[in-house]
């Protein structure tokens, strides 16, 4: 029986000898797509899982795993056979960035609770770091050089123990970028092995700016290649002849992506429904149809203004050079919002409440609708709940727009008291990924000007890049001109982006008191970003950003208890400020309209849409009107709505003149359910009395 026993005994540790064998921990995995949601390694035959937006591309030795950096993770099962890292290994991958993480993220990772096991990943900055339990203490080990972006890079980190002594030590491109020296023995973790995907939210980094304190999920975003890890502690000497035998494309693999506007130069004057695609990973994520953005080209200039779901629909104005620009949106905050923080559009990722649609888009002029709900970020509920009906605050904005690239912005907020604070005007310059603020904004970025012609302009200075501080912004804020109701960007264009308002409650403010690493504000939860936040502060220039340079104050065109409405003047120009006057006064202090004929009824000037409206009331006659411009209230490109026109054919005559219809003067019909309207758009300034004759013609 004894010998039995021995038998069975000695059977079972041979047996167990050969699992152990057979369970290495020496993994390589060098993807092929035929595989598919299951990566196998090529060295034991470890089956990993793919969960997640994922694509197979190009790798180093075959392919690699396009990570979104959103949802993508791979994972392969703990073994016993993981313990054997206790006496040192080697943890290798190539990984090519798009951008760089929101916080650290691992490459690989086989840790628990900062406690056990190892993390080898990047921080926010591009840096590679290498952790290790120590005797259940957290060792960190991270680079001073960080990865590229675009480009394939080695990262390699190797721990070696001999007794208590032990040393980190991390490599990029085959070259030495850290060593650390730890005492004590690595406690491993009994954990699955994490791939390119964070193992619990984290706080966007820096974690103490982020607002509001919403930890987010994400995953890597780029692609990673030959992923291996073995117990062999590879020399220095090794890891250089490893990467010098790769041969690497030493170019971009990953492009930059670029925010969609449309083709690129002049095109026919109107509002199109579009599709734009951003990035592949980017447009994967989203739940939308075709042509459901809106951009707005110009035949005479070669600017864009574009409703883009990237941008939650928020309208943006597009240069000739393509930098972006927007004046925000209705927004409020604190109380208002269920959640504290702020409630806007641009925290609704899903564009669940946001929406645009096109009114009217003829030769003479475009009218887009934008409807958004104020929203916080996580749960996407709205502002300013009713109590008694459950409707939160929505706004509408109408946008009617001329080939001049003047738009008037008409923001009508509802919601149940219009009393509660909110914003109306943000000044916003949207950078493309790799730009930082400096690149697109002059250090002179914003002049003032009011009704007489007065100006002042505010002037930021340099930063050193890497310093988390407020901005060098003009000292003491806004201090002139009185009642400042005129705005120019200096943006590195050709074309600026001008505001004009009403001058009565006249005033601005210069935004500047919130921290960044750039010479201006900058921020990039918005726009594409999609994770939970309204607050998170550029660490590179590696995504879609904003600055904010300014707020604008102005009197309501209306207000009741339900409903409120801001009026503001708003586009693109090469003029300069005292260039800019005259367009202000013509639409502040528009010149009279006096109807010389019969068979028309004045109906007086639209300032919500930069128009003169007449209703005609004989469809026989001819319209014959004057428009009574002076110095104080010029004509600049009038256009004049005739209501219940009808289906027929216009002729023009200006001072006499007959006037041919091109891209000086333009006409076009306005079809609604219950009659035709007529609008002509004349591009010519007077500053004295005009005299418009509208003639039928025929079909």
């Amino acid at each position: 029986m004894q010998r039995v026993l021995i038998a069975l005994s000695l059977a079972a540790l041979l047996i167990s000898v050969a699992q152990a064998q057979s369970q290495q921990v020496d993994v390589r995995w060098d993807f092929a797509q035929s595989q598919g949601a299951a990566p196998v390694d090529s060295l034991q035959g470890v089956k990993a899982s793919l969960e997640g937006e994922y694509t197979y591309v190009s790798g180093i030795s075959g392919q690699g795993i396009r990570f979104d950096g959103y949802t993508t993770s791979m994972t392969a099962p703990w073994r016993d056979a993981d313990r054997q890292l206790r006496n040192g290994f080697t943890v290798q991958a190539w990984v090519a960035l798009n951008t760089y993480p929101w916080n650290r993220v691992p490459i690989v990772d086989q840790e628990q609770d900062d406690q056990q096991g190892f993390f080898f990943g990047l921080d926010a900055f591009g840096h590679l770091a290498f952790d290790i339990s120590i005797d259940g203490q957290w060792q960190t080990l991270t680079s001073t050089a960080t990865l590229p972006l675009k480009r394939w890079a080695q990262i390699t980190g190797t721990y070696r123990a001999t007794g208590e002594e032990g040393e980190l030590s991390i490599f990029i491109d085959g070259k030495p970028a850290g060593q650390l020296a730890v005492h004590g023995h690595m406690l491993p973790a009994q954990t699955d092995l994490l791939i390119g995907r964070v193992r619990q939210a984290m706080l966007p980094f820096p974690d103490a700016a982020a607002k509001p304190q919403y930890p987010i999920w994400y995953s890597l975003d780029g692609i990673l290649s030959d992923i291996g890890l073995t117990r062999e502690v590879r020399s220095a000497a090794e890891i250089a002849s490893t990467y010098a035998a790769a041969h690497a494309p030493p170019a971009d693999v990953l492009p930059w992506p670029k925010l969609p506007e449309g083709p690129a130069g002049p095109g026919r004057f109107g509002a199109y429904y579009a599709t734009l695609k951003y990035q592949d990973t980017w447009d994967r994520l989203r739940r939308m149809g075709p042509d459901s953005d809106v951009v707005v080209r110009f035949d005479e200039s070669p600017i864009r203004l574009v409703f883009w779901q990237g941008t939650n629909y928020e309208p943006a104005w597009v240069t000739e050079n393509d930098k972006w620009y927007t004046d925000e949106f209705v927004e409020t905050w604190d109380k208002g919002c269920p959640a504290g923080g702020d409630c806007e559009p641009m925290s609704d990722k899903q564009s669940r409440y946001s929406r645009v649609n096109i009114i009217e888009s003829n030769p003479a002029r475009v009218v887009v609708h934008w409807r958004y709900a104020d929203a916080e970020v996580e749960q996407l509920l709205g502002a300013w709940p009713n109590p008694r009906t459950g409707w939160f605050q929505w706004i509408d904005e109408y946008w009617t727009v001329y080939p001049d690239g003047v738009a008037i912005r008409e923001q009508m907020l509802h919601a149940t008291d219009t009393s509660r604070p909110h914003e109306w005007q943000e000044t916003i310059v949207l950078h493309q990924p790799g730009a930082r603020p400096e690149d697109d904004i002059h250090f002179d970025a914003i002049t003032l000007e009011n009704m007489q012609g007065q100006t002042k302009t505010y002037t930021w200075r340099p930063k050193p890049y890497g310093l988390l501080h407020t901005p060098y912004g003009p000292p003491g804020g806004i201090t002139g001109p009185p009642d400042p109701n005129i705005q120019l960007v200096n943006m590195k264009s050709q074309w600026k982006p001008f505001q004009i308002h009403t001058p009565e409650g006249a005033s601005a403010d210069i935004y500047n008191n919130e921290l960044t690493y750039f010479s201006f504000l900058c921020w990039n939860h918005w726009p594409v970003a999609q994770i939970a936040s309204s607050d998170r502060p550029c660490v590179a220039a590696d995504r879609a950003s904003h600055s904010s340079l300014s707020h604008l104050y102005w009197k309501p065109y209306f207000q009741n208890q339900h409903t409120e409405i801001k009026l503001l003047m708003d586009g693109l120009t090469t003029k300069t400020p005292a260039e800019l006057l005259p367009l202000a006064k013509s639409w502040l202090s528009p010149p009279a309209l006096r109807v010389d004929g019969s068979g028309y009824q004045s109906n007086g000037y639209d300032v919500t849409q930069r128009d003169y409206v007449v209703t005609r009331t004989d469809p026989a006659a001819a319209l014959q009107i004057t428009l009574e411009a002076s110095s104080g209230s010029p004509l600049v490109n009038p256009a004049i709505l005739v209501r219940n026109w009808g289906e027929s054919n216009a002729t023009l005559r200006v001072n006499g003149r007959a006037v041919a219809w091109g891209k000086e003067d333009r006409v076009g019909h306005i079809e609604h359910l219950d009659r035709t309207d007529l609008i002509i758009w004349i591009q010519a300034q007077f500053t004295q009395p005009c005299q418009v004759e509208v003639d039928s013609s025929p079909q």
